[in-house]
């Protein structure tokens, strides 16, 4: 996915809160978003919005000096959602699909997107998990005859705190199954790192490993080796959230994207109106496609 005219307004809004957040006073904002502009000024429209974020979350971080301007936010969500979970769980459990609810819990965590939404209370997070939202593209049949053949998926992880409502996922497709799940090498934004998925109880349903990079959305060419090798014998690979979308949409491995469209641009990318709930096969994922 390519950068549209909307993601320079939003992304100097984003460093701007993650420099209030930092502590920063209105003089450090100012020169912050200064130099945001100055780096936008020579904006390739080839970049992907998750390139166009990360230099503005960079910015941040390196005029604050604070590397992990949201640690204690995503200490703070990942605690909340972790009260949540016996409640989700039982979401899961009663009526219905359970795997077709799993995927609804998962999407629902993706609301924990403080590059998106500032503020999340608990009640909103349990509302977007009970009500019964319509889903604008729903490749639920292929996705689980995909589950259903695959031995070993990758799970491309997304924010802190949601990491929680993946792990509950998880536990839906687990069984009998490698799963890894990729989180951040370093931080940026509240993307989930290592510790996340640990404090989330993710490492005892899948093996969590780093992607080797601390940028929105995730590129696989720039992995470790060993993440390499995950990538190119997964017979599924699930990306989860709006940054990994726009970093691996175009991609033709078997991927399936499990999302909200929380903004104007991926909304108006995937054909589906703002805050659309999203399970989407990639370019070339069909049944028995293999990658």
């Amino acid at each position: 996915m390519r950068v549209q005219n909307e993601c320079f307004g939003c992304n100097l809004r984003q460093a701007q809160e993650a420099a209030h957040i930092a502590g920063a006073d209105s003089a450090c904002i100012w020169k912050i978003s200064r130099e945001v502009c100055r780096i936008y000024a020579d904006a390739d429209p080839h970049w992907t919005p998750a390139y166009m974020t990360t230099l503005a979350h960079r910015v941040a971080q390196n005029m604050t000096g604070k590397r992990d301007i949201f640690l204690e936010l995503k200490r703070q969500y990942n605690q909340m959602a972790l009260e949540l979970y016996p409640r989700l769980k039982k979401f899961v459990g009663t009526g219905g699909e359970a795997l077709e609810r799993a995927i609804r819990v998962a999407i629902a965590g993706n609301i924990i997107d403080l590059g998106v939404y500032s503020e999340i209370g608990i009640d909103e997070i349990v509302r977007q998990v009970e009500e019964e939202h319509e889903w604008e593209i729903f490749d639920f049949m292929d996705f689980r005859q995909e589950i259903e053949r695959s031995r070993k998926i990758v799970y491309v992880g997304d924010n802190a705190g949601e990491v929680v409502f993946d792990r509950v996922f998880l536990e839906e497709i687990t069984d009998g199954r490698e799963i890894v799940f990729l989180v951040k090498s370093g931080p940026i934004s509240n993307d989930a790192l290592l510790d996340d998925a640990r404090e989330a109880g993710v490492d005892v349903f899948a093996e969590v490993r780093t992607t080797g990079q601390a940028e929105i959305g995730f590129i696989p060419e720039y992995a470790p080796s060993q993440v390499h090798g995950f990538w190119r014998e997964a017979d599924l690979i699930i990306s989860k959230g709006q940054g990994n979308f726009e970093t691996l949409s175009s991609r033709i491995e078997n991927i399936y994207f499990l999302l909200k469209a929380k903004c104007i641009p991926v909304a108006r990318e995937l054909g589906v109106t703002q805050g659309a709930l999203v399970l989407k096969k990639g370019v070339l994922s069909h049944p028995g496609s293999g990658k």
